[in-house]
């Protein structure tokens, strides 16, 4: 197994003021809702794609800047994605995370230009949403095409996460989702299950109907680069070679059919 890496850096606007709560156990929980835009390649040359992101933060840090951050307020976060699972009526659910490890404030200005949505909410233009992820894959790439013809590859990513909690050392699997377009997308098509891989992208959140008519909801990560390792595999006769693959790796911007293989353990995600 790949040595775990799940990072997220973001620098965004919120778009309300952050909301406090605490578990039954007395932890203090700040919600906070991030927005920005990002720039994205694609066939038709740069496009500003906006993105909205809801991130959690926990302890004394929430407690500290629960009463000092306003609407509008631009925000760097560091912190990680978490995969968690339940039960609801019978039916395994899960859902990715946020979760923030540490923010800080940004001066504003002219240099950090927003834009305000039909909601009347600041989004910051020329964001950052950024996904460092290395980890094992948990099934083979599957390559589809678009009805255009446009290459999108699915694939996805068990990252070990090794942390210290009240009885020792404890480690956790997130199941994460990557999605590749294009020349990317078509490297990506020979990358086997097992093997370890690095993958570099933006956060996206995807969202369909389940065949009982419920809204469902994913955060994935749309990838801009992604390489493969050459320890980690578990796999006999040495590494393969590295197929360093970015370069010319364009993002989304078409709408594809969904149906691929279920990602588990949720049995109604559109793959």
């Amino acid at each position: 197994m790949a040595r775990g890496l799940n990072r997220v850096y973001l620098i965004g606007t919120l778009t309300a003021r952050p909301d406090m709560r605490y578990t039954p156990g007395g932890m203090a929980v700040l919600e906070l809702n991030l927005a920005g835009n990002d720039l994205v390649q694609d066939e038709t040359g740069t496009r500003e794609i906006p993105w909205y992101h809801r991130v959690k933060l926990l302890g004394r840090q929430a407690e500290m800047w629960g009463d000092a951050l306003e609407a509008g307020q631009p925000l760097f976060v560091e912190g990680r994605l978490e995969y968690r699972t339940w039960e609801t009526e019978g039916q395994k659910r899960s859902a990715v995370e946020i979760r923030a490890d540490f923010l800080d404030p940004l001066q504003g200005g002219a240099r950090l230009e927003t834009v305000e949505d039909a909601r009347g909410q600041v989004r910051m233009r020329n964001a950052l949403n950024q996904a460092l992820l290395m980890g094992n894959l948990t099934r083979d790439v599957e390559l589809r095409y678009t009805p255009q013809g446009t290459p999108v590859a699915r694939m996805g990513l068990a990252v070990n996460e090794r942390t210290r909690g009240q009885g020792g050392a404890e480690e956790r699997t997130h199941f994460l989702e990557v999605q590749a377009w294009r020349d990317l997308a078509e490297w990506a098509a020979e990358l086997r299950k097992g093997e370890p891989v690095l993958v570099i992208g933006r956060l996206v959140n995807d969202s369909w109907t389940s065949s009982t008519g419920e809204r469902r909801y994913i955060t994935r990560v749309e990838a801009t680069r992604l390489e493969r390792l050459t320890r980690g595999s578990g796999q006999a006769g040495g590494p393969r070679p590295q197929s360093a693959s970015g370069a010319k790796a364009q993002t989304g911007g078409v709408d594809i059919e969904e149906g691929l293989e279920d990602f588990p353990p949720e049995e109604d995600l559109p793959f």
